[in-house]
């Protein structure tokens, strides 16, 4: 899930300069889930922008910004949406480009995408994943080093961990020590220690 955030209200503003009739888009998928692009943030955007002079023509939230086809099914059909002479976007930068893309229209992303997570509950998120499209989850038993280690380190901790913890965070697990425990554990760790990841 692309985990995203409100960007300043200044900002939001200050790229809304010279233009009244603002039409806003939510995100269903990701930002929903994140709270930023549902239908009580599209409500609170829509507060927000009147009490600052402009004028709110409607409002939309597609079930995942990012689909094209949606846009294009959804939004090109809506009368109101192509009357507003510019749109706010609550969804990541992938859900703001597509929309720009089909509509042709001015995006003004009102989120910033922060990062690929994955959630413990709805404000507690965690990077697990890079998509860095060399993934090594099967040799490091499901633990993903290069995002989770600080270094981003492929084949072993660093000489910085002190207990169990990462030296630049002391309140986070070396994530070397959690892959190497779980490959002990499932009686992996000799066959791992004799293996050479290549660096990413």
């Amino acid at each position: 899930m692309i985990i995203t955030s409100k960007k300043t209200s200044e900002e939001i503003l200050n790229k809304l300069e010279g233009r009244q009739t603002v039409f806003i888009v939510g995100c269903g998928s990701c930002a929903s889930k994140c709270g930023t692009g549902d239908e009580k943030a599209v409500a609170e955007m829509k507060d927000f922008l009147e009490k600052n002079g402009k004028t709110v023509s409607g409002s939309m939230i597609l079930d995942s910004a990012c689909d094209m086809r949606l846009a294009k099914r959804n939004l090109l059909k809506d009368e109101l949406f192509l009357s507003a002479s510019i749109i706010v976007m609550l969804s990541c930068g992938a859900g703001s480009q597509s929309v720009g893309k089909v509509s042709g229209k001015i995006i003004v992303p009102a989120l910033e995408s922060k990062f690929v997570g994955s959630t413990e509950r709805i404000g507690i998120y965690h990077q697990f994943c890079s998509i860095c499209g060399t993934c090594i989850l099967s040799e490091t038993e499901g633990i993903c080093p290069r995002t989770r280690c600080a270094k981003g380190l492929v084949n072993g901790p660093c000489g910085g961990f002190v207990n169990g913890k990462c030296e630049t965070d002391q309140t986070k697990d070396c994530v070397w020590v959690l892959i190497f425990e779980k490959l002990k554990n499932n009686g992996k760790l000799d066959k791992f220690l004799d293996s050479y990841i290549k660096p990413k």
